[in-house]
């Protein structure tokens, strides 16, 4: 007995310039809005974080320098950039069994640095 299987291709529905340009619009405007608020490292207290910064294709590289306890205002973008800065941080679980192979742990997932809005502007 032979078995066909039949395979369909999915077709791919290209949007229309003029929505896709719109669109690009509204989210280069959404993400440009600036909001003011209070930075927070986390992982350097006291300490600054430095970084480049480009989201969409053709625009200039900028370079943020951000002081803890500072309060600025930076673009909608950036700030949800900072806000999903996270690490994990594993544990080791003190109740090992010793006839367990490896060790057991689990991870926690820590924000490395917050921006907390104030207001917006």
């Amino acid at each position: 007995m032979v078995v066909v299987k039949e395979f369909s291709v999915k077709k791919i529905v290209k949007k229309n310039p003029e929505d896709k340009e719109a669109k690009m619009k509204q989210m280069r405007k959404d993400h440009e809005k600036l909001v003011k608020g209070r930075f927070e490292f986390v992982d350097a207290q006291g300490g600054f974080l430095e970084f480049a910064y480009r989201w969409f294709k053709g625009d200039p590289l900028l370079t943020y320098k951000l002081f803890h306890g500072e309060t600025t205002e930076l673009p909608q973008g950036v700030v949800r950039h900072l806000n999903n800065t996270k690490k994990k941080v594993r544990k080791i679980l003190a109740n090992i069994d010793p006839n367990a192979r490896g060790v057991s742990s689990t991870f926690e997932i820590q924000s490395r640095v917050n921006f907390i809005p104030c207001e917006s502007v």
